[in-house]
């Protein structure tokens, strides 16, 4: 404890996937789908950003 103050884990529970959803919107889904579920938001957070990043993009072809 600090200062009489309990050290926040930064564990992440399913009452606050909803706050999240808000945020991030698909994030719920994601962690639902996830086989092992990550122990804190912050994991929970770059796992869904480096997901996000993973989907082809549509890309245009260059005019000739």
């Amino acid at each position: 404890m600090l200062d009489g103050l309990a050290r926040m884990q930064g564990r992440i529970t399913e009452r606050q996937l909803p706050l999240a959803e808000r945020c991030f919107p698909g994030i719920s889904e994601f962690y639902a789908r996830m086989p092992d579920k990550p122990l804190t938001f912050l994991q929970l957070l770059w796992a869904f950003e480096d997901s996000r990043r993973a989907r082809p993009k549509c890309r245009k072809h260059p005019r000739r």
